[in-house]
């Protein structure tokens, strides 16, 4: 029961979604994954496998955004203890995001997306009622969530020990009412090593985007 309660609250919590199924087969075939570099701003470090096969917009996305030094300064925002912290937020409060949103990928929304919600997975924040309103929101799950699978458009996964600890200390942290953690942590950068690739970008270009991602 407790367990219920806690996702009907995430559920109401997560803001922002992802890409659509595209008919042609992934023109990043032989390509091989990103690696992702978060370093926080206390030098603590967590590496994530970007999976661009399996959600190739959400990927490219994320990779144009981290490498352009979007996230560069960006507080975790949000705190929920045993399940996720989340971030990419340029006001900091769950309301903001890069000016458009991406099509999401996930089964809900018609394309097909096996990667599983699992502990340490990246995955992307959307409007609870709106499958393609993600755009720079993105939450890291502590805990397993199958529950998401089909809802959220998962992209890449921690690769080792070392960033597992670093994602259970922060989501560690007190919070307050609002799930606020009272310890600022602050992400230095965020980077993406493409090993020499470049990807395109499908965007819904949106004024209201940047005003409509807390509506949770």
């Amino acid at each position: 029961m407790k367990r219920i309660a806690v996702l009907c609250l995430v559920a109401l919590l997560l803001l922002a979604g992802c890409g659509r199924k595209q008919e042609e087969e992934s023109p990043y075939q032989d390509v091989p994954n990103p690696i992702a570099t978060i370093t926080l701003q206390d030098g603590s470090v967590m590496r994530a496998e970007l999976f661009l096969q399996d959600a190739p917009n959400t990927v490219a996305n994320f990779v144009e955004l981290a490498n352009s030094g979007f996230y560069d300064g960006l507080e975790i925002f949000r705190v929920v203890t045993g399940v996720l912290i989340q971030t990419g937020d340029p006001n900091n409060d769950g309301t903001g995001g890069p000016g458009y949103s991406i099509r999401g990928e996930f089964s809900e929304n018609g394309y097909e997306n096996p990667v599983s919600h699992s502990r340490g997975t990246l995955s992307m924040a959307r409007l609870v009622n709106d499958k393609d309103s993600a755009g720079s929101q993105f939450f890291i799950l502590q805990g397993s969530y199958p529950e998401y699978d089909g809802r959220y458009a998962a992209f890449g996964r921690l690769m080792d020990e070392e960033s597992l600890q670093v994602l259970d200390r922060v989501a560690g942290t007190a919070v307050d009412s609002n799930y606020c953690p009272l310890v600022q942590y602050l992400i230095e950068t965020i980077r993406v090593d493409t090993q020499g690739h470049s990807f395109s970008v499908i965007k819904i270009q949106d004024e209201e985007a940047t005003t409509t991602q807390g509506d949770a």
